[in-house]
């Protein structure tokens, strides 16, 4: 069987129409010799053909008109011309100097309209030497060099034709061709070359064809898919032996930008060669060669169905790809969403992939001393190899291990991690992570991939860091103690990550547990966490020592619900601080009474209690409570208790002993951008001012 998108597979059209033109041309010898002047003034011939059917075209509305002897004029409309899936109508050719003898039919002057597109034509058909020839000149003549040349002989029951173009406008073309709505429409092109057509009786036998194509440029409707100064080179050979199509193609690409929704690329030499056969209703792509200028090169073969055009089998490898250009040009457009769109590559990547009854096979992916740099500084990663081998029918070991990285500036240590491939499955049994002084244990991971997409599970425990340590390279207010913790169960599905159970840490002396955790789209520009926070008796001392804020001591226990971040900004808590339950030593200095002071407002303290302040250092206090709901960008303050009954004001600090402060607080609403920078300030010179 022959393939099936060739339409014209069984018959040439030019061949159609020499015949065509011969059966008119004895036709009208036969009339010319029946008819004198005596009998007609003006010899006049009209043939009305309403539907000609044809395995290569139909045409409906046919109509030819020759008028004259001496000066005869051919007139040729069509209705409707269907070659194919390819529709024209309101096809009109006038001939007003056509010849016609025993030899030849010949047009030295005629014109050629295809609805609103008009050229100028010759053709001489030549019947003794079984030759045509026929040139196109588009209207109008901006490029008076253009020239569209058909010249098809046929001998016997072989023929053979060529179309040579010189400085053929590509608009020309395009408008020429019928195009739907959606379709690229190109607005410019520069075309040389020539097409060569071969066969025998009514079928081809081979076609081939160098092209050059300079100055393409072309849009669509959406301006998605946009192309400017393109140059092409095509080189084309496809040959018939029996029932089998031999092919080979190159296509090279040195000039150009192209952008193809998400795709940016840039014509710098890439190159395209493929050769195969095409049998039956399947073509065969035997060897293929994509070479991309900066990236490297890719072989690969492909099986596939002409009438389905399905996919059905395929392989692909690549060796030493170019990772920074790789990523910039194809993987990061196809991940704008994430937080890969902000990140710099660097390295070598090799590829195989194998393709086979509608499913993928087989991938290969090795890293080689890749770099990855988010340009936000949220990670970073260096000296990272990775083997990931993956089989759909097959277990299989690999390895990941980087030299060092960093997360949110966190340095993390030399990393070896073991994994294991089955099927859709991915598996770390175990795996250590270096961080500062700690280590992080993770246990359990199990990835797989699901009709709805990735999901995966893991749990681990994070031995202790310490927070002096942490704190500095996390750029803050240095904090002391130790971070560790035991991570339960985590899940990964629909793009959302949850924890069940609780997360369990210990900071400074004390314990802090979160629930509740859900974090949405995490590795896109904006992740959403929501979460219930809350720290049993922790040290005030630990967690104020290092600021300039001043020293608190005694516990306190710390209540964050209904916690939601959006991009890592909270826009929503109900926050509460209350001194813990117990025995403890409960001071509060002279520098923090000041800055919680400040916090509460001008009339905080009464007037003789101010006064004591300069006479000591440390005060005693039997609570401090504080409480925060914040809603968008205002935070709703309260405290202890209400400080009168008429509920004007909110206790922040309840004093005790001689002598006895309470501060007491008034400013119920706070903007709370403003107060953090307020309060960010007062850190830095020891002096808030917050009003």
């Amino acid at each position: 069987m022959e393939p099936r998108y060739l339409w014209f597979r069984r018959v040439s059209i030019p061949v159609c129409i020499c015949r065509l033109a011969t059966r008119l041309w004895l036709f009208f010898l036969l009339y010319a010799g029946c008819c004198s002047p005596a009998n007609a003034a003006v010899p006049y011939f009209n043939l009305v053909l309403e539907n000609i059917r044809h395995p290569a075209f139909n045409i409906h509305s046919a109509s030819i008109k020759l008028t004259g002897i001496l000066s005869p004029v051919l007139e040729i409309s069509v209705g409707e011309l269907l070659a194919g899936n390819w529709r024209w109508h309101d096809l009109r050719l006038r001939c007003n100097q056509i010849r016609i003898n025993r030899e030849l039919i010949g047009c030295e002057m005629g014109t050629l309209e295809l609805g609103k597109l008009s050229s100028s034509i010759t053709f001489q058909l030549s019947l003794q030497h079984k030759q045509l020839v026929l040139e196109v000149h588009p209207f109008p003549k901006k490029n008076s060099g253009e020239k569209w040349q058909l010249m098809i002989d046929w001998q016997a029951e072989k023929w053979r034709s060529v179309l040579k173009i010189v400085n053929g406008e590509g608009k020309f073309l395009a408008d020429l061709l019928p195009q739907e709505e959606d379709s690229l429409q190109i607005h410019q092109a520069k075309l040389n070359g020539s097409i060569y057509l071969n066969g025998s009786k009514t079928s081809i036998s081979a076609l081939s064809t160098q092209l050059s194509i300079n100055k393409l440029s072309f849009s669509d409707s959406s301006g998605l898919r946009v192309g400017e100064r393109i140059n092409l080179l095509l080189d084309l050979d496809v040959r018939r032996k029996q029932d089998v199509w031999q092919w080979r193609g190159k296509i090279t690409w040195p000039e150009g930008e192209v952008f193809w929704q998400p795709f940016y690329f840039s014509g710098e030499g890439h190159q395209l060669t493929a050769k195969g056969i095409i049998k039956g209703d399947h073509i065969n792509l035997s060897q293929g060669e994509l070479s991309l200028t900066g990236i490297g090169k890719a072989d690969f073969s492909a099986i596939a169905s002409i009438p389905d055009q399905a996919l059905q089998q395929a392989r692909l490898s690549a060796e030493s790809l170019e990772l920074s250009t790789l990523f910039g040009s194809i993987i990061r457009p196809l991940a704008e969403e994430t937080a890969l769109a902000e990140t710099e590559a660097a390295g070598k990547v090799n590829i195989a992939w194998h393709y086979q009854d509608n499913a993928n096979q087989s991938l290969i992916i090795d890293l080689q001393n890749v770099s990855l740099t988010d340009t936000r500084e949220r990670f970073a990663v260096e000296g990272l190899d990775a083997y990931v081998p993956w089989n759909r029918n097959e277990a299989l070991d690999g390895l990941i291990r980087f030299s060092n990285a960093q997360i949110l500036r966190i340095p993390l240590g030399t990393t070896h991690i073991p994994i294991e491939t089955n099927g859709m499955q991915l598996n770390i049994p175990r795996a250590e992570v270096p961080i500062l002084d700690g280590r992080l244990l993770i246990e359990n991971f199990i990835a797989s991939l699901q009709t709805s997409g990735w999901q995966w599970q893991l749990n681990g425990r994070l031995f202790p860091i310490s927070m002096e340590k942490l704190t500095e390279f996390l750029q803050i207010q240095p904090m002391f103690g130790t971070l560790s913790g035991t991570m339960p169960k985590m899940s990964y599905t629909n793009s959302t990550i949850t924890m069940e159970g609780e997360l369990v840490s210990g900071i400074f002396d004390g314990v802090a547990v979160a629930r509740n955790l859900v974090l949405t789209k995490p590795l896109s520009l904006t992740p959403h966490l929501t979460a219930d926070v809350a720290m049993y008796h922790i040290d005030l001392d630990l967690l104020t020592r290092a600021y300039s804020f001043g020293n608190i001591q005694g516990r306190v226990d710390v209540e964050v619900n209904d916690l939601e971040l959006v991009n890592w900004e909270p826009v929503r808590f109900d926050a509460k601080l209350t001194s813990s339950a117990g025995d403890y030593k409960r001071r509060i200095s002279q520098a923090a009474i000041k800055n919680i002071i400040a916090l509460g407002g001008e009339s905080a303290v009464t007037a003789i209690q101010k006064s004591f302040l300069s006479m000591f250092e440390q005060f005693r206090y039997t609570e401090i409570g504080w409480g925060c709901k914040l809603r968008g960008h205002i935070c709703y303050m309260s405290g202890i208790e209400s400080a009168s009954r008429d509920d004007k004001g909110y206790v922040l600090v309840k004093g005790s002993g001689i002598p006895a402060i309470t501060i007491t607080g008034y400013n119920s609403e706070v903007d709370w951008p403003e107060l953090l920078k307020r309060l960010e300030r007062a850190i830095e010179s020891g002096n808030p001012v917050i009003h």
